[in-house]
């Protein structure tokens, strides 16, 4: 199995690829970003890159030959790999904010049907609440050869973590890869219990100092490496870890 150091960050570029390529199969793990509907994307501390996949692959198919390293404008380095063009915004945040190591965008089920009402997550329970502050919606158009959608996105992402992009998904930033595909996780879980809250009832809302607490834990690097570490063991379980290394 590729595997990394428990710091959560990386001693060169090949441990943060070998990691890179295991966010993708955890990402398949949990379903998301399944059938070319996902970007993850990660770069080393002060880098003016990143590293993606090439468009035309599902998350579960990414091997470690697979991925590329881009300029911040979406540009391969090798000049000719084919890769989306729409992870341009991706170069924004990056310029932007200098503590984030990590993007990733999915368009699940329980990120778009929130969008589309126009709800943000809301503190509802310890899930929830380690998001509370920390994520904003954001108007998205889905056409980035003709609206760069990247300078609305930084706008409103500020110092924050996550961003509903409406009518398009979410978008997830962290400080490694692990913290960034354990908290997407999480959150698009916490967004599906929402959806099943707000369809049976009115919402109850926790009082701050119960969210102050579950940030503590949930947002820790104990809780990101411990829930990583498990998602491994099950990905390999499930055989989802076949071929990473090719």
């Amino acid at each position: 199995m590729l595997g990394k150091a428990d710091t959560g960050y990386y001693s060169d570029v090949e441990e943060l690829k070998r990691e890179l390529v295991l966010g993708f199969r955890v990402m398949a793990l949990n379903n998301l970003g399944l059938g070319l509907l996902a970007h993850l994307t990660a770069r080393m501390p002060g880098a003016d890159t990143y590293w993606t996949y090439q468009i035309g692959q599902s998350v579960e198919e990414v091997c470690l030959s697979d991925l590329r390293e881009c300029t911040f404008d979406a540009k391969p380095i090798d000049g000719k790999s084919p890769i989306n063009p729409s992870i341009a915004c991706h170069g924004d945040v990056y310029r932007a904010r200098p503590d984030v190591m990590c993007i990733l965008h999915h368009h699940s089920q329980a990120s778009i049907a929130l969008g589309a009402i126009g709800s943000n997550l809301e503190p509802f329970d310890r899930n929830s609440g380690r998001w509370h502050g920390e994520i904003k919606i954001v108007e998205d158009f889905d056409a980035p050869e003709i609206h760069n959608q990247g300078g609305s996105m930084v706008e409103s992402l500020g110092t924050g973590k996550a961003l509903i992009l409406k009518h398009h998904g979410v978008l997830v930033t962290g400080r490694n890869i692990r913290e960034t595909v354990v908290s997407a996780v999480e959150l698009d879980r916490a967004m599906q219990v929402q959806l099943l809250a707000m369809a049976a009832g009115e919402l109850h809302l926790m009082p701050q100092a119960e969210i102050d607490d579950c940030k503590k834990f949930l947002a820790s690097d104990m809780f990101a490496d411990g829930t990583w570490k498990w998602y491994l063991r099950t990905s390999e379980r499930k055989g989802l870890l076949i071929g990473v290394g090719e």
